[in-house]
Order: structure tokens, then C-alpha cells, then sequence
């Protein structure tokens, strides 16, 4: 099927409505690209596990069912989702939930990073997804309520979240890592976007590691002073590095292989991200120079190594398909937040936004 480029839409969630009303805005504003990605995710878990068909809508109604109980205002938002993109519920959990759902061949190779330098914390992602995706990213600007401080989160059409940044000052980012074990849970980025509705460090951490996962992530959480890399399965919860309140000066960061001894046992090693020791390698070597958010992004957009650098492109047959569909950076001083879709230097789509985490504002667009 055609891939219709969506531009890397901005999707604003109106203040004072409510979140089934946010999912249908959302479901609305692009309904068709909504209906292609689900389609597109279907069709790929059903290439990789044909078996599966006659198991789809009652894995997704179970993991629906999980996410209710565990954030039923998300769960809202995904009612007006599936009413807004004219689709159904088993669509709409697949296109969220996807990675979780086929659970066997990698399609994402997301490096995740935060460091400290002189007391300032930096953090930030890349993306890697099947290489159909970079056309359906998006960014929600979520605004405050009664209950939740504002959010903006780097996005797929039709979904919740992919990682994000919250008024409170708290950043989420979550890569793969391919562990046995997966059973009906929460859908991921419903755990991404419940994270940063927490007032602190302490109570997002509480959430994501007592969170009834699906199956393995690694999650990146930080605040100012704090981050933490957690591997997370439905059987281990095993934080494998962390940067202290204490100190002034750390870098952590994580690919795609586990690291903990409890969550190594459980990793499915023949489906390991071909790019995951290559880019360790890389970020160990670089990481160490960088003192800024456009160091960071300077980074996790190099092509050093390349077809298996940390901003990767698939060529047939040297990496896994998928390609780096895109990134952000967050910059807990100055409140910025940086998003950007496709490679700077490859993609002549290429998309990238500033925000003022502040106001929500956006600051600055590129364009090509």
C-alpha cells in the first residue's frame, strides 16, 4: 500500500476537553494516516506469526482490558481514537502495542541516553522502528489539568506516546530489549504517558516498575537531578545503571541488549538488534565528550559506522529493517525540548522542532 508522508503533523490537545474527546480530535486530524499505520502494523505482525489472526482480537482485548484498570483516563483517549480514525479497538491496540504484540523479530534499535554534567541533566532518545513508520510520527502537545501537569510527547499517529516530557520536570524514553516471557498487560505507551502524568521522580519510578507489562522495555527516567535505566519485563524489574541525586557529573545510556543478570536469562539472544553492541561501542566511546543537549543531539545523529551507527539506515542484508525514524533531546535547564523526524543529512523530509517545555510553546521549526 502507498505510505502517505504526514508531515510530522503537531497535534494540540484543547485545554478543558476531555480525553476521549482529546483521542477524537486526535483520530479526526488524521484519520487516514491513522488507518494506513494500522494497517501497515498488521500486516507485519501477521507476515512474521500468521498464527496469530485468530488470536488478535482476543490478545487485544486483554490487553485492553489491563490498560483500562491501570490508566482508565488513557483508556478513554483510546475509545475517542478509535472513534475519531474510524477504526476498531483490536486496530487501535495493535497500532500502539505492536512491538509487544509480534514479540519476535527486533524492529527497534532506539539508543537511550541522559548524562550530567556540572549539575545540568541532559537526556535523550533515538527511534528506530520498521522503516514504514517514519511517515506516521507525530507530536502531542498535552495541556494541564486538574489532575496531570502539561506534556509533550514524540508520537505515532494513533498512539499514546513514544517518549515524552513533562511539566514537572520528568523525561520518559523506552527501547527494546527482546526477553521470553510476554503476556497480556498494559500497552506500553499507555505507561509512557501515565509516567509523566507524576508530580515527581519518585512516583514515576513507583508506576513504571510496578507497571503489569506486556513484555521486556528498557525505560530512561529523569528529572533534574536524577536517572535511572530500568530493564522491565512481566517477571524481573532490575535498575542496571543510574546517575544520583549526589552527583555532578554521570552518563548513562542503553541499547538493546540486557544488562541485568536476572533479565539477561529471559533475553532471546537469536533476535538480538544486529546494531546493539555496535552502538554501545559508540555511544561509550562519544559519550564522554558531550557537554550540551546539541552535543547529545550531535551524537544520537552521527553516522560514524554507518550502516550500523547510532542513526542507522537500512541497507539489505548488514541490519536489522529498520531505520532511525527519528529522536529527541531534552535539556533540563534551559526546558527545551527537541523532537526531530528522519536523519538530517539523508532525508529531504527531514522535520525538526524545538519546544519551550515551559509554555508548550513551540520555538522553532526545520523543515526540508
Amino acid at each position: 500500500m502507498p505510505l502517505t508522508d504526514q508531515g510530522h503533523p503537531i497535534i494540540y490537545y484543547p485545554k478543558g476537553k476531555s480525553p476521549r474527546e482529546w483521542g477524537q480530535i486526535h483520530g479526526e486530524s488524521v484519520r487516514s494516516g491513522i488507518q494506513e499505520l494500522a494497517q501497515i502494523r498488521r500486516e507485519l505482525m501477521l507476515k512474521k506469526n500468521p498464527a496469530l489472526l485468530p488470536e488478535l482480537q482476543g490478545l487485544a482485548q486483554e490487553q485492553w482490558e489491563v490498560t483500562k484498570r491501570f490508566a482508565p483516563d488513557l483508556a478513554l483517549e483510546l475509545e475517542g481514537l478509535t472513534r475519531g480514525a474510524n477504526l476498531t479497538l483490536t486496530d487501535i491496540v495493535i497500532l500502539n502495542n505492536y512491538t509487544d504484540f509480534r514479540d519476535i523479530i527486533p524492529e527497534q534499535g532506539c539508543s537511550t541516553v541522559a548524562f550530567k554534567r556540572r549539575g545540568q541533566m541532559i537526556a535523550g532518545q533515538t527511534w528506530d522502528m520498521h522503516r514504514t513508520a517514519k511517515n506516521y510520527i507525530c507530536t502531542l502537545v498535552i495541556p494541564e489539568t486538574a489532575v496531570s501537569p502539561g506534556q509533550i510527547v514524540f508520537s505515532l499517529v494513533g498512539c499514546l506516546g513514544l517518549m515524552g516530557v513533562g511539566q514537572h520536570g520528568l523525561f520518559i524514553g523506552v527501547n527494546n530489549i527482546n526477553t521470553r516471557g510476554a503476556r497480556a498487560g498494559v500497552m506500553w505507551p499507555a505507561l509512557v504517558r501515565r509516567s509523566l502524568q507524576c508530580p515527581n521522580f519518585e512516583q514515576m519510578s513507583d508506576i513504571v516498575t510496578t507497571a503489569p507489562v506486556t513484555s521486556g522495555h528498557n525505560y530512561l527516567l529523569a528529572d533534574t537531578q536524577t536517572a535511572q535505566h530500568w530493564e522491565i519485563t512481566p517477571d524481573v524489574k532490575e535498575m542496571v545503571s543510574g546517575i544520583s541525586t549526589d552527583q555532578s557529573d554521570g552518563t548513562i545510556f542503553h541499547t538493546n541488549h540486557c544488562l541485568s543478570p536476572k533479565t539477561k536469562r529471559l533475553e532471546d539472544e537469536s533476535s538480538l538488534s544486529s546494531t546493539t553492541f555496535s552502538r554501545w561501542d559508540l555511544l561509550q566511546t562519544h559519550l564522554s565528550k558531550a557537554e550540551t543537549s546539541s552535543g547529545l543531539y550531535g551524537i544520537l545523529t552521527s553516522h560514524e559506522n554507518h550502516p550500523k551507527g547510532i542513526c542507522s539506515h537500512f541497507e539489505s542484508g548488514l541490519q536489522d529493517p529498520s531505520f532511525t525514524c527519528g529522536g529527541g533531546v531534552y535539556d533540563f535547564r534551559s526546558k527545551i525540548f527537541t523532537v526531530w523526524r528522519g536523519c538530517p543529512i539523508h532525508d529531504e523530509n527531514y522535520v525538526h522542532y524545538d519546544f519551550d517545555m515551559s509554555t508548550l510553546a513551540l520555538l522553532k521549526t526545520i523543515k526540508r
